[in-house]
């Protein structure tokens, strides 16, 4: 396997176990709020108005984004060939990258909080963007 598919895979991985994390707390009732490493209020983010997109939440789009990048980073390992699919995950991390770059905006100059697990989701996504150009 080469080192940009396996870097690729692995991104993809820890922003599945990220998003994943952010969707699990959100539906899992009566829990603790998301502990913050930073010491911050991470639901002020999470559960602001800028906190879905046409009534989905940020992070389950979030974890369909990874998952889909981690399955076409299986499919590139298995056909490494695969032209059009490098392209199309160089246009859909590119779309990526823009949203993460857009929700870090509205978590600066709109909700003035940030989010931990947000911003390390921006960055996940911007090292896959930096990575798919190596695939």
């Amino acid at each position: 396997m080469s080192a940009a598919i396996a870097s690729f895979i692995t991104l993809a991985i820890v922003g599945m176990l990220d998003a994943g994390y952010l969707v699990w707390k959100h539906y899992k009732h009566n829990t603790k709020p998301l502990v913050c490493p930073l010491n911050h209020d991470c639901s002020t983010v999470t559960e602001s108005r800028w906190s879905s997109i046409l009534g989905v939440r940020n992070e389950t789009l979030g974890l369909l984004f990874y998952v889909s990048i981690l399955v076409a980073g299986i499919l590139l390992f298995v056909m490494p060939k695969f032209v059009l699919l490098k392209l199309l995950v160089k246009i859909a991390v590119g779309g990526g990258l823009l949203f993460s770059l857009f929700l870090l905006w509205v978590q600066l100059y709109k909700v003035r909080d940030y989010c931990f697990y947000c911003m390390l989701s921006a960055l996940i996504t911007a090292l896959l963007f930096v990575n798919s150009f190596f695939l």
